[in-house]
C-alpha cells in the first residue's frame, strides 16, 4: 500500500479568510500536487459562503516560492488561473524570494503585500522571458536589465500595493482581507482593478529584442 503524500499547501480560516501555505521543501517549489491542493483551496473559496477572501503565503521567510519544480499542471498557474473571475479577493503575501512561477502565481492574486527583504525575480531575463500584462513598462525594463524586483521597486513600479516589515506580511494581508469583507463593495472594486491590470488575466507581454540595453 503506497503511503499518502504529505500535503504541501496548508490551509486554514481565520476570521472568514482562507489562508493557503505552500509548504514544500527546498523554496516551496510550486509541482502538480501544490497545483491540485491550492485548486481544492481556491474551490472552496469560490464555494463556501463563510469564506469572503483567500491569501497565498509561503512557509518560512526566505521563500515564497521558487518556481515551477515541473511543467504547469490542471488548474492553470498553481490552481489560480481557473478561478481568475472569482468574485472574492485574492492576495498574496510575499514572505520572500518569488522567482519564475512563483512570481506569477503572486501576479495572479489581487493584491500583493511583500515583507521588505523580498525579491521578484525571472530566469533568463535576457532571453525571451514572457511576462503578465499586468506589469508596467518600467517593471518590465527592470526585470529585463537585471531579472529582479526588489520590494520597494515593485511598489514604485505598482506590483506590490504594500511593503511591511518582514515577520508581518501575513498579518497585514489578513488585515486588509478583513476590510475588504466589512467593506461593502470594496471587493468587488477590488477585484475590477485586478481584471484590468490582469487584461483577461491570461495575457503575457514578451521582451522584444530592443529592450536589451547597451551591455549586449
Amino acid at each position: 500500500m503506497t503511503a499518502a503524500l504529505p500535503r504541501a499547501v496548508r490551509t486554514e480560516v481565520v476570521d472568514g479568510v482562507l489562508v493557503a501555505t505552500v509548504d514544500r521543501p527546498g523554496g516551496n517549489p510550486i509541482d502538480s500536487q501544490v497545483s491540485f491542493e491550492l485548486y481544492a483551496a481556491w474551490a472552496r473559496l469560490r464555494d463556501d459562503p463563510a469564506v469572503h477572501a483567500g491569501i497565498v503565503t509561503g512557509a518560512g521567510r526566505e521563500y515564497f516560492s521558487a518556481g515551477w519544480d515541473l511543467a504547469p499542471a490542471a488548474g492553470g498557474f498553481a490552481g489560480v488561473a481557473d478561478f481568475f473571475r472569482l468574485a472574492k479577493p485574492m492576495i498574496a503575501a510575499v514572505n520572500g524570494l518569488a522567482r519564475g512561477g512563483g512570481f506569477e502565481l503572486a501576479l495572479m492574486t489581487d493584491l500583493i503585500v511583500a515583507a521588505e527583504h523580498a525579491e521578484f525575480t525571472v530566469p533568463d531575463h535576457r532571453g525571451a522571458v514572457p511576462l503578465p500584462e499586468r506589469l508596467s513598462e518600467e517593471a518590465v525594463r527592470a526585470l529585463y536589465r537585471s531579472g529582479r524586483l526588489s520590494a520597494a521597486e515593485a511598489a514604485s513600479c505598482g506590483v506590490v500595493h504594500r511593503v511591511v516589515p518582514a515577520g508581518t506580511e501575513l498579518a497585514v494581508a489578513l488585515d486588509l482581507a478583513r476590510s475588504l469583507g466589512a467593506t461593502p463593495g470594496a471587493a468587488a472594486a477590488v477585484k475590477e482593478i485586478g481584471r484590468g491590470a490582469h487584461r483577461a488575466g491570461d495575457e503575457f507581454a514578451i521582451l522584444p529584442p530592443h529592450h536589451r540595453d547597451s551591455g549586449g
